[in-house]
């Protein structure tokens, strides 16, 4: 009983935590089934006087034709992720069993990609792009979230082979591919700033910096603009939903690696 009553401030503390975390989401979901007219003369926690949703959803889709982008964030997710978990664990396995002259030094050259603020590769990678044509192209974008996610999956698939013993690589029992790509393309489907940055047509662009841009002057149409981040949300929620324990264990091995 007295460690029961011991417990008791770590849970109401987490109590507390959880419900400052869920506030935001909860008043999204809110505006979002909220007409115009609706978030205009109601508090963020009112309950909406008509279900909106659908119709908001409907408008969104129409008007700022995010399904195009929805696509596009679908091909860089998906291509982007699977050239750096092939690349990475290619480079992982060569440093750690094949062991070429200055290994280490080479895998510090790699991760030190992940030292700096990406905002210092800005500036060169869209001079490189526009000299290369490949400023706002798909191929240009597949191409820059490869890049800016392998130095750090190699960090994970270096530390994870360096845990396979000789018999489990002689039988090819290889795990870990599906955590690390369950967690970049995540990383890649939530970008903003290159997405921002490299692209300007409304079929190149990726849905994040679609919503962005429907802020516009004045701040644009919240109920719809809330209801497009709920729309984009759904894929990486239901990646969560079905396959959580790999997110699970992707964040262990980044941390124990």
């Amino acid at each position: 009983m007295t460690r029961a009553l011991r417990k008791i401030p770590l849970y109401a503390v987490l109590v507390v935590l959880t419900v400052l975390w869920l506030l935001p989401v909860v008043s999204s979901f809110l505006v979002s089934m909220k007409s115009s007219q609706d978030f205009v003369s109601q508090t963020w926690a009112d309950l909406p006087t008509r279900f909106y949703f659908f119709v908001n959803l409907a408008t969104v889709l129409r008007e700022y034709r995010l399904l195009d982008n929805l696509g596009s964030s679908l091909l860089y997710s998906v291509a982007g992720t699977i050239i750096v978990v092939i690349t990475a664990s290619m480079a992982g396995f060569s440093i750690v069993r094949l062991r070429p002259k200055f290994n280490f030094l080479l895998f510090l050259v790699i991760y030190s990609g992940t030292l700096f603020p990406f905002q210092m590769y800005l500036i060169p990678v869209y001079r490189l792009y526009n000299n290369l044509g490949l400023y706002d192209t798909r191929t240009g974008l597949v191409l820059i979230y490869a890049a800016i996610c392998i130095p750090f999956s190699l960090f994970v698939y270096r530390g994870f082979y360096t845990t396979i013993p000789r018999e489990i690589e002689e039988a090819a029992k290889l795990d870990g591919c599906g955590p690390v790509a369950l967690f970049q393309a995540t990383w890649i489907w939530n970008d903003l700033l290159f997405g921002m940055v490299l692209s300007r047509t409304e079929n190149v662009r990726p849905i994040m910096v679609a919503v962005a841009t429907m802020t516009g002057y004045g701040g644009g149409n919240i109920p719809w603009i809330m209801t497009a981040v709920i729309f984009t949300s759904i894929p990486t929620i239901l990646l969560f939903v079905f396959l959580r324990r790999f997110f699970i264990k992707g964040m262990e091995m980044s941390i124990s690696a």
